[in-house]
């Protein structure tokens, strides 16, 4: 079936955008996936650019990840004024899979790499099931009326090759079953799950409380 949300946007205007976010998925032999997405006014949500490489060092990244951002534009606090760069300090979150928070045999992890280069990420919910389906749902049904919330950007090449050829898992139906890129980078599930950290991850919320006094 093809959804709504499958079809490629080929424009999008940077100042509907209400909140910024980026998705990390990581690799070093398998690809490393950047997602930047932003939600409107009406809560939809817009994948509008991507960055997939593989065999890079996260200095690398970090800067390709900074020129992605600055390929978009943010406005001022009630949108008025020219527009700037988009910036990390932008982003009202920087999520990213659970291996990113590992250490490794030297004691560090990737996500304290990526903190020395001014991008400080916290753990995407990856719990896999509620993600796919979050992702279903925002799709949309056309065939029963049900209109999307998830655009992905055409400039968004390998998640939009990626989506299509995405399989349930025989032994856990409602799960996607997994495939890695070949040694050669072909393939592979990469952007589909930074997809899905992208989409089920929610901003935290803070409660502020007034205590009264005994």
């Amino acid at each position: 079936q093809k959804h709504a949300g499958l079809t490629p946007l080929a424009v999008f205007d940077d100042t509907r955008a209400r909140e910024w976010f980026v998705a990390l998925d990581y690799g070093f032999t398998h690809y490393t996936v950047a997602l930047l997405g932003c939600t409107d006014g009406d809560g939809n949500v817009f994948v509008v650019d991507e960055h997939a490489e593989r065999l890079w060092l996260p200095q690398r990244h970090a800067e390709a990840i900074k020129a992605m951002l600055a390929r978009h534009e943010v406005r001022g606090v009630r949108g008025e004024g020219r527009g700037r760069k988009l910036e990390i300090s932008d982003l009202r979150r920087f999520v990213a899979g659970a291996d990113v928070f590992s250490r490794q045999s030297d004691g560090t992890t990737i996500a304290a790499q990526y903190a020395k280069l001014g991008i400080n990420m916290r753990c995407a919910n990856t719990e896999r099931i509620n993600g796919w389906a979050e992702i279903l749902h925002k799709l949309g049904d056309a065939d029963a009326g049900i209109a999307p919330r998830l655009f992905i950007h055409r400039r968004c090449a390998r998640l939009i090759e990626t989506l299509p050829t995405l399989q349930h898992d025989p032994n856990r139906p409602e799960d996607v079953l997994k495939v890695d890129a070949d040694e050669d980078g072909v393939g592979g599930d990469d952007t589909a799950d930074a997809l899905r950290y992208l989409v089920a991850t929610k901003p935290r919320e803070v409660l502020a409380m007034k205590l009264r006094g005994l």
